[in-house]
C-alpha cells in the first residue's frame, strides 16, 4: 500500500473509532495528536479539530504508525463492536422523554414517539452491554442509566 493510501486509511479508521466515543481511548488519541500536531491540546470532542490534527499527524511516518496501532487497539478493546458509547446520546434521550412526559397532556402520538425512543435506546444499550462504558461504568454513566431507567419506567407505565 502506498504512503498516501496508508495515511488515508489510518485517517479514516482513526476518525471512525474516535466517533465510537470510547473516552479512555479518545484521551490517548488526544495525547498522540497533541504531540503530533504541535498544538497545546487537541480537542477530542470536536470532529473538525480531530480532522485537522489528523491531517497534520498522518504526514509524519512515526505518528502514522502510532495512529495505526491506536485504531487497531481500539478495535480490539471494543471486540470489533461498532456500537457508539450509549452515554453520548443518553442525556438527549432522557430530556426528550421527560419533556414529552411532563407535558400537560400526553397524547397518544407523543406516547408512541416515547415508546419508539425507548426501543431505540434499549437496542443501543443492549448492543453496547459488553463495551467498556457499560461493562465498567463510571459514576456519570451510572447516573445516566438510573435517570434513563426512571424515564423508561414512566413510558412503560403509560402503556
Amino acid at each position: 500500500m502506498g504512503e498516501l493510501a496508508a495515511a488515508s486509511k489510518v485517517h479514516v479508521m482513526v476518525s471512525y473509532w474516535w466517533s465510537r466515543g470510547d473516552s479512555l481511548a479518545n484521551y490517548q488519541l488526544g495525547q498522540i495528536l497533541t504531540r503530533a500536531a504541535g498544538v497545546d491540546e487537541a480537542d477530542i470532542t470536536d470532529s473538525q479539530s480531530i480532522d485537522r490534527a489528523l491531517r497534520i499527524a498522518v504526514a509524519d511516518p512515526a505518528v502514522l504508525a502510532e495512529l495505526d496501532q491506536w485504531w487497531q487497539m481500539v478495535e480490539t478493546r471494543r471486540a470489533g463492536n461498532t456500537t457508539r458509547n450509549p452515554g453520548l446520546g443518553l442525556e438527549r434521550s432522557i430530556r426528550y422523554l421527560t419533556d414529552r412526559l411532563d407535558a400537560v397532556t400526553v397524547t397518544p402520538e407523543a406516547l408512541g414517539e416515547c415508546r419508539r425512543q425507548v426501543a431505540a435506546v434499549d437496542q443501543t444499550i443492549t448492543g453496547a452491554k459488553d463495551l467498556p462504558e457499560l461493562a465498567h461504568p463510571d459514576a456519570e454513566m451510572l447516573d445516566l442509566l438510573a435517570r434513563y431507567r426512571e424515564a423508561r419506567s414512566r413510558v412503560l407505565a403509560l402503556a
